[in-house]
């Protein structure tokens, strides 16, 4: 008996196999585009929640007895570093620190471990100039501190806690 065997192409599965790496690709490219938007979502979710400092508006009552309260500590201060009580440097270093307790008795921001460029971040141009003119004095040594007047540095942050609003 004679039997006909009639074989296949060796490729004949070749365009299932182009089909399937195609198809397999595609949905690989739609689901990394689909996970960069979830991604880039939940980024800007992040970015959006991120806690910046939240200014808060106290009365004018408790604005006037706050500058009433830390324009004497600024003297009290004075008086001592008039008295040889305190150094220039501890001068500034307390005043830096009365001023930094008004910003954030005012305002609600507690700027007292702030670095120069952070409270700069924060767009108050008042403190900046005076957190700018008493870091050199607060941080140095005290021979570069000799040039600049305590008294007039004194009287300048007491100008900006009278005048803050």
């Amino acid at each position: 008996m004679e039997t006909t065997v009639t074989l296949q192409p060796p490729f004949e599965f070749y365009l299932w196999v182009w089909l399937f790496a195609i198809s397999a690709l595609l949905l690989s490219v739609a689901f990394l585009l689909i996970m960069r938007h979830f991604y880039k979502k939940a980024q800007s979710q992040v970015e959006a929640t991120k806690e910046g400092p939240v200014f808060i508006q106290p009365s004018q009552r408790v604005v006037t007895n706050a500058k009433g309260r830390y324009v004497g500590m600024i003297q009290a201060v004075l008086a001592d570093y008039n008295a040889k009580k305190i150094t220039k440097r501890d001068g500034y270093q307390k005043l830096s620190i009365i001023i930094r307790g008004f910003v954030q008795e005012t305002t609600g921001i507690n700027v007292e471990n702030y670095t120069l460029y952070e409270i700069k971040g924060l767009g108050i141009e008042k403190l900046n100039k005076l957190i700018e003119e008493y870091y050199v004095p607060e941080f140095a040594e005290d021979n570069r501190a000799t040039r600049m007047s305590f008294e007039a540095s004194c009287n300048s942050a007491m100008g900006v806690i009278k005048t803050w609003n």
